[in-house]
C-alpha cells in the first residue's frame, strides 16, 4: 500500500486507487485513516471482489514459505512491522488496472510479501 501510497503522491499521471480489503468497514475505518487518509477504501468481507477478479486464498508456501519471510525481512528493515489480522489473512493480494469497465492489466501476489511495484503499473 506503501508503494501505491507514494507513486499517486509523487506521479500525478499514476492511475487512481481503490484499495479493497477482506475486512468489515469498521476494520477499514479503523486502519486506513492513519496510513493513508486519502484513499479509497471498499470493505469486502463477504470476498465478493475477491473472487470475481480471481483472487483466493494462498498455499501454505505461499503464506510461510522462504520468499514471505524474505519479504517481510524488508520490510521490518523499513520500519514496518506485522499487526493483528482483519478479515481473511490467508487471501492472496492483486493489483488491477480497470479502463472503460474491463481489466486491462493484472498483478496476482505470488506470496503474501510480494507487492507489485509502482514502475510495473501501466499509465494511461
Amino acid at each position: 500500500m506503501a508503494v501505491l501510497r507514494r507513486a499517486r503522491e509523487a506521479d500525478p499521471g499514476f492511475p487512481a486507487v481503490a484499495l479493497v480489503h477482506p475486512a468489515s468497514v469498521a476494520d477499514g475505518d479503523g486502519f486506513f485513516p492513519e496510513r493513508w487518509p486519502a484513499a479509497t477504501a471498499l470493505a469486502d468481507p463477504d470476498k465478493a471482489l475477491f473472487g470475481a477478479f480471481g483472487l483466493s486464498r494462498g498455499s501454505l508456501l505461499q503464506l510461510v514459505g522462504p520468499q514471505v519471510w524474505l519479504a517481510g525481512l524488508r520490510a521490518a528493515s523499513r520500519g514496518h512491522g506485522v499487526g493483528l489480522p482483519k478479515g481473511d489473512p490467508l487471501v492472496l493480494a492483486g493489483a488491477f488496472r480497470i479502463a472503460a469497465g474491463r481489466v486491462t492489466w493484472a498483478h496476482y501476489a505470488a506470496h503474501t510479501g510480494d507487492i507489485v511495484p509502482a514502475e510495473a503499473v501501466p499509465r494511461a
